[in-house]
């Protein structure tokens, strides 16, 4: 399949989140009034990251969002967000080949990008460690309650320098 890969908006986020499951769309949380507010996270990760980019299908419609933002810690450091909908989760080649378009633009950004992913999502973690990512060890993660890797990828990644122009050409 085809997809056409751009800076995302307000607008890719709402769609995808809307052809998504609630479970797939982040934690759910709860208003002052005990209103369920499953797809709040999804916003907040929109909000506060400093590139946001979607892969948008034939029909336009988005089916990724990769997202990147500082890590408390250090600026030079992006925490790197990943969701898709079905439609390219059950394609890894063209999540990959998608990935290694929008990794190198949020590496020129940051020098590493790192997250946390369930050590249950094996798509995931094979998806990461295909890209170049280093996967380290699962080991409890209290905010999720779940086994976790720690996963990151540095600027000058060997996989992504080498694979990106050949997809280009």
């Amino acid at each position: 399949m085809r997809y056409c890969v751009q800076p995302a908006t307000a607008k890719d986020v709402a769609m995808l989140a809307l052809a998504m499951e609630d479970e797939d769309a982040g934690d759910v949380e709860f208003d002052r009034n005990g209103e369920q507010k499953a797809l709040d996270h999804l916003l907040n990760a929109f909000l506060s990251s400093t590139e946001v980019w979607a892969a948008h299908n034939r029909e336009g419609q988005p089916c990724a969002l990769w997202g990147v933002g500082p890590t408390s810690q250090d600026f030079e450091v992006g925490r790197f967000w990943l969701l898709t909908c079905e439609e390219v989760e059950t394609s890894p080649h063209d999540l990959a080949t998608l990935s290694i378009i929008v990794l190198p633009e949020m590496l020129a950004s940051y020098t590493r990008l790192e997250s946390i992913v369930d050590a249950q999502n094996l798509r995931a973690v094979s998806l990461l460690q295909g890209l170049g990512f280093t996967v380290e060890p699962a080991v409890f993660h209290q905010a999720s309650d779940r086994p976790c890797h720690r996963v990151w990828i540095e600027a000058d990644a060997a996989m992504l320098a080498k694979t990106r122009p050949a997809l280009l050409n």
